[in-house]
């Protein structure tokens, strides 16, 4: 790095239970992504609000992951009912499994 450059932003997360940087400009984003993502990520920039930037950023930051796909898999572990390792409001500690129908 030249003196006076700044280094690339980047995010910190975890996605799969993997420490995973992620690009945080939005031309290292562009440039993670495949040519018709970068295309519809700028129409996307284009319609957004200014406060929701950040949040649509984050969103195609971690489009070249798996987290959507994690996310899915927890929407439908969820759906059926099963809220292990789900913690309740007011409360640090995890609930049980759903118990197995008989």
């Amino acid at each position: 790095m030249d003196e006076g450059s700044e280094p690339d932003a980047v995010w910190h997360t975890v996605v799969s239970g993997r420490a995973v940087d992620l690009p945080a400009t939005l031309p290292t984003i562009r440039a993670a992504l495949t040519p018709a993502q970068a295309a519809d990520l700028d129409a996307e920039i284009a319609r957004t609000p200014a406060l929701d930037l950040p949040l649509v950023l984050a969103r195609w930051a971690l489009a070249p992951t798996e987290a959507a796909a994690e996310d899915e898999a927890v929407f439908a572990r969820l759906a059926s009912g099963d809220f292990s390792d789900c913690v309740s409001a007011g409360s640090d500690e995890p609930l049980p499994p759903r118990p197995e129908a008989s």
